[in-house]
């Protein structure tokens, strides 16, 4: 059996400034403090669910690696063995990136999106398809031979669109609600493959971040 978790990246500088300006790769975006944060306590929360992990990937993109550097070292794993792969990076927008958005995204462009959210890719970047099958495959090469022969588990810490991504290409949902499904800053999700196929297990769960004072008001 192969189980799967895919961790998004902490919040980063690019993250912080995604209301304003059209996201993408940004490979050289830091973490901000509380994305710091963010990935202690993920990794906390792993050790606390008593898990360990067999190999664990990023993206080269610095939020990534940053991540995954803080969430190893709360699980006691050598970072110097986490593997970085490009493949695992997030959607490349090409041209926008960086840009305004209110410059970038005219009505024609949300129209021309809206037809085809699956094919549409921005000047020099990517389509949803494009990040659906570089994904994939790398997780069909590289996870999946040999899954019956001995239980592994596996963690990735990449991006949110490039995971959701994924994710359709697994569950073989409408490519429409790709951007539909949120997926916060280190928010979980966990797959595993058994002679069922892929199974979802969790999606988005981000228990960890939830600070005493918020739970203190939603229990009153």
């Amino acid at each position: 059996m192969l189980d799967l978790y895919l961790i998004r990246h902490g919040e980063s500088q690019a993250n912080v400034e995604i209301a304003h300006r059209v996201g993408g790769s940004s490979p050289e975006s830091p973490l901000t403090k509380r994305g710091e944060k963010q990935a202690r306590r993920v990794g906390h929360r792993l050790v606390s669910e008593g898990l360990s992990f067999d190999r664990v990937f990023s993206s080269t993109a610095v939020r990534a690696v940053e991540t995954a550097r803080l969430i190893t070292h709360e699980l006691g794993y050598a970072f110097e063995d986490v593997q970085q792969i490009p493949t695992l990076g997030e959607i490349h927008m090409g041209s926008w990136e960086g840009q305004p958005r209110e410059k970038i995204y005219q009505p024609h462009i949300l129209a021309q999106i809206k037809e085809d959210p699956w094919g549409f890719a921005p000047p020099g970047g990517e389509s949803q398809r494009d990040v659906e099958m570089r994904m994939l495959s790398w997780v069909e090469e590289t996870l999946l031979p040999g899954w019956q022969d001995q239980d592994r588990r596996v963690l990735i810490v990449g991006h949110g669109l490039a995971i959701r991504c994924l994710l359709r290409g697994i569950l073989e949902f409408s490519p429409a609600h790709t951007y539909k499904a949120i997926l916060d800053n280190t928010g979980i999700c966990q797959l595993k493959y058994t002679t069922r196929g892929w199974q979802l297990i969790r999606f988005n769960d981000s228990a960890h971040l939830l600070t005493q004072e918020k739970i203190s008001t939603l229990v009153r």
